[in-house]
């Protein structure tokens, strides 16, 4: 992806811009269902970083542990649920030890993550400044998810603001819709509140009535 052009958007010039993507290219050829999760933003804590970064390449080189935050182990589950579901057709139970997994650990770097807005990161998001980003770079977030081109798009709380810029999506089955050749998944943002087997079965239970639709050709 060229985000040399991205950084000279108006909106980004002189902002610190973090870069994003596919964690780990060898997994990610490897996955039964190839993931990207379509989130709001990253961020710079220190005022002191000048050296900008991409989250993609800060992600695979850490282990889960390592980045500590509950929203990645999160992601990391889910996607383990959603291999076991590929293979065995059934959402498997919620197993309360999967932080000593090492395939939850795998599972997580072979996924993809991008953000809408990629430069002048918060903490916490607004819905209308977020849109700004989509509607000054849609067409590059778009480029990017073809250039990734996944299986599964998992909007971690961001479908409400692409949805407009998708045309007139399709609604296959619940929080799925068919939009650009992709399948797109309404849900919730990872680090949402609810408990972790609230958001585990809801996701997997839903994409499990819908697999015959998003399930990769090549593991049928």
């Amino acid at each position: 992806m060229d985000f040399i052009s991205w950084r000279k958007r108006e909106l980004h010039k002189e902002k610190f811009f973090i870069e994003d993507g596919i964690l780990n290219k060898d997994l990610w050829e490897k996955a039964p269902v190839k993931v990207l999760f379509l989130m709001k933003e990253a961020y710079e804590s220190s005022t002191e970083t000048e050296q900008e970064w991409a989250l993609n390449e800060y992600l695979a080189s850490k282990t889960l542990k390592e980045l500590g935050k509950p929203m990645w182990w999160s992601v990391a589950h889910w996607l383990d649920g959603l291999n076991k579901l590929i293979a065995t057709g059934e959402v498997q139970s919620f197993d309360e030890g999967y932080k000593s997994d090492l395939k939850v650990e795998e599972a997580f770097q072979s996924c993809a993550i991008i953000n809408i807005k990629k430069s002048a990161g918060q903490s916490s998001s607004a819905a209308d400044d977020l849109s700004k980003y989509v509607d000054s770079d849609w067409e590059l977030l778009l480029e990017q998810i073809k250039a990734i081109n996944p299986d599964l798009i998992i909007c971690g709380a961001t479908y409400p603001l692409v949805a407009p810029k998708l045309g007139n999506p399709k609604k296959s089955a619940e929080w799925l819709y068919q939009a650009e050749g992709y399948y797109f998944v309404d849900f919730w943002h990872p680090s949402n509140q609810w408990p972790y087997k609230v958001k585990y079965y809801s996701l997997l239970s839903a994409l499990k009535q819908s697999k015959e639709l998003w399930q990769p050709l090549r593991v049928l």
